[in-house]
């Protein structure tokens, strides 16, 4: 198009005086008229009149064809609706009285017939969704713009700077999972995550049984099933993010940042913690590349590295540590522990394990599923029932390594625990209190009562119970990764090759490292899921001639009931028993081998040194979803400032100026456990 065209062709669209609507709507049309005509040329100049702007806007796709659309697919039409119907949920998912749970159980059945996948338009893209959505998680980085950065900008001025090289290993879920899968369903997810990113809701919600079958591992070998195949994400943006909006280890990393810190002398190990810890190693070299990358490390800096563990990161590094000095594993010798690590941040380690875990496994429940109220909890059910979960979970070796440690010794009996306190309906230790109405013969002289039986399960008699009624291969499974007992003497430990006692701290000592510094960092103040109130389908009969324990598939019958909640205490809701701990590890877990189990030569015989540091939870604003700077929430406390600022003082090497912080009441507890 010529100057002489362009020029006029914006004449048209915009030089025209105005005088009044009849000459405003003439010019709309020769505007559009214009338009039509020169649709294949770029338009290069407009006016700023009113009416020009108007006419651009007009132009825009959404506003353009807004009017056009039926009533009900209007975008206020349906964002409105979707609120309420949001609300409604939310209302639902709520605890409520009996009154108000009539209306949900109705709720419930009024939707029984919903399929929500198609009724979400064809040109819906998840992916977007979800994404939006998570947005809402994330701060106004305009507004917080220093805070994100905190304590580290503080550190920074007192001359806080990077020393040794660092290792983030990231704890249990925390890792994105990414395709790597090519079979029929596969391929929409080509190196994309079925472990984070918004990718993950878009699979689950419209490609359930593509997502499941991704997600579980072979219950056989605990590997890749035949055409399936995950692998973890690598970099720092493994777990930086698990979705938009959602940090886990992102706020860790930019203090890191702000004191120096970069991808050359920080590293984060990420890992498929679905694998037994064995599987890691056999199946990917996991802890073949750890030590690589350490010794490279030892190599270019001259310095040691530190490693960071959180959550079931932190079981994993004690794995690594037996493994690197076992000629069985790394074959590093006895000395390569203290020749590398300068120290080991453990923070919120799960350390003697979590009844969470067991929990999940029994029975595919946990608090989180139970508190969902009437509506919730149908609506989890019919899309991923806790069967559905159960099978799944019990195919991931790595949650297994979960599974409580210590026994009796360390979580009680049916008659008392450690960590009782007044006020409570009955002792912690029963951790499994099953009420069966199989067997009930047993429970009266009455041959006709119809009274269940009530049994009780302590940790280790709870771990037995799992193994006696899941199936072989799982059993099969446990027994060849992990030990779950406690040795009291010092020749029970002559064996230390056995890798299945690598995971519990009562059953392998501390490496022989005593230039390296243990740090354990952890909250407490949260309730914590310590106990459980199960009951069985009333429907299940003992077949005749058959022993309960002979049963099939009993545990597809049993479920936490829900019922079982206590005006007297307090910390029985839904059929979870609360105790003390960060929200997800009970404090005695937390800080039983920190304060009292490294401190006797029977399981650190090198005299590492071991400093405890407790942080109290605190509620943050109400408006920061993650609890704010002082929350001490087992995730969220990676954002905690003052845990962030001894992480980095560790790091620069002034861990020195630490020392013990205890104000719970873990010392109390610790002082009746007699090991």
């Amino acid at each position: 198009m010529s100057k002489q065209d362009d020029s006029q062709s914006n004449t048209d669209v915009t030089d025209e005086p105005i005088s009044n609507d009849k000459d405003k709507k003439n010019l709309r049309k020769r505007n559009t008229a214009s338009r039509r005509k020169h649709n294949s040329e770029p338009r290069r100049k407009y006016s700023n009149t009113p009416d020009a702007v108007e006419e651009l806007v007009n132009e825009t796709f959404f506003l353009k064809h807004e009017d056009e659309r039926p009533f009900l697919t209007k975008k206020r039409v349906v964002f409105t609706a979707g609120l309420v119907f949001g609300l409604i949920i939310a209302w639902a998912m709520a605890p409520q009285s009996s009154d108000l749970k009539i209306f949900s159980n109705f709720l419930a059945e009024s939707f029984s017939d919903l399929d929500f996948s198609s009724m979400l338009p064809a040109n819906v893209l998840l992916e977007e969704l979800f994404g939006n959505i998570t947005l809402l998680l994330k701060p106004n980085i305009s507004i917080l713009e220093d805070t994100e950065f905190l304590p580290a900008l503080s550190l920074a001025k007192e001359g806080i700077k990077a020393n040794f090289p660092v290792v983030l290993i990231p704890g249990i879920v925390s890792t994105g999972l990414e395709s790597w899968s090519t079979s029929n369903c596969s391929r929409p997810y080509f190196r994309r995550r079925m472990w984070g990113t918004t990718t993950m809701f878009r699979a689950v919600i419209l490609d359930k049984e593509c997502w499941s079958n991704h997600m579980r591992l072979d219950p056989e070998t605990g590997l890749d099933p035949p055409d399936f195949k995950l692998r973890a994400a690598q970099g720092l943006d493994a777990a930086d993010y698990l979705f938009p909006g959602y940090w886990v280890w992102g706020k860790m990393i930019q203090n890191f940042a702000a004191i120096g810190y970069d991808c050359n002398n920080m590293h984060l190990a990420a890992y498929d913690w679905r694998l037994s810890f064995f599987n890691l190693e056999v199946r990917d070299n996991y802890f073949s590349k750890l030590k690589s990358n350490i010794e490279l490390s030892k190599r270019t800096v001259g310095k040691k590295s530190i490693l960071v563990g959180h959550s079931m990161g932190s079981l994993v590094t004690l794995y690594f540590f037996k493994w690197v000095e076992s000629p069985n594993g790394g074959n590093g010798g006895e000395n390569w522990v203290n020749d590398h690590i300068e120290s080991f941040i453990n923070i919120g380690g799960p350390l003697l394990g979590v009844p969470k875990a067991l929990s999940a496994l029994l029975s595919g429940e946990m608090r989180d599923t139970v508190e969902l109220g009437a509506f919730g909890v149908y609506v989890l059910e019919k899309f991923f029932s806790k069967h559905e979960r159960a099978n799944l979970f019990r195919t991931w070796g790595g949650l297994s390594s979960m599974l409580p440690k210590g026994g009796e010794s360390l979580w009680g009996n049916e008659t008392h625990a450690p960590d009782d306190h007044e006020g409570l309906l009955e002792s912690y230790g029963s951790m499994i209190n099953l009420r069966s109405h199989i067997g009930m013969e047993n429970n009266s002289d009455n041959e006709n009562s119809t009274l269940p039986m009530v049994l009780k399960h302590t940790s280790s008699s709870g771990v037995e119970f799992l193994k006696k009624h899941a199936d072989t291969l799982f059993t099969e499974m446990l027994t060849r990764n992990y030990s779950f007992g406690i040795y009291k003497s010092k020749e029970e430990f002559n064996d230390q090759l056995d890798h299945t006692k690598w995971t519990n701290p009562l059953e392998s000592q501390l490496p022989n490292a005593p230039n390296m510094k243990i740090y354990c960092l952890y909250g407490y103040g949260k309730e914590t899921e310590r106990k459980y109130f199960y009951n069985t389908e009333s429907s299940v009969e003992r077949p005749e001639g058959r022993k309960r324990d002979e049963l099939k598939n009993f545990l597809k019958h049993i479920f936490i009931d829900s019922s079982m909640n206590s005006d007297k205490d307090p910390y029985l809701k839904s059929g979870v028993h609360n105790g003390e701990g960060d929200g997800t590890v009970p404090l005695l877990s937390l800080g039983y081998m920190c304060t009292k189990g490294w401190k006797n030569p029977l399981y650190n015989p090198a005299g590492i040194k071991v400093i405890t540091r407790e942080f109290v939870h605190e509620t943050g604003p109400s408006l920061d979803l993650r609890g704010g700077g002082k929350t001490a929430d087992h995730v969220d406390i990676l954002g905690n400032y003052a845990l962030t600022g001894d992480v980095l003082k560790i790091a620069a090497g002034n861990g020195d100026e630490l020392e013990d912080n205890i104000s719970s009441n873990i010392l109390e507890y610790v002082s009746k456990v007699n090991v």
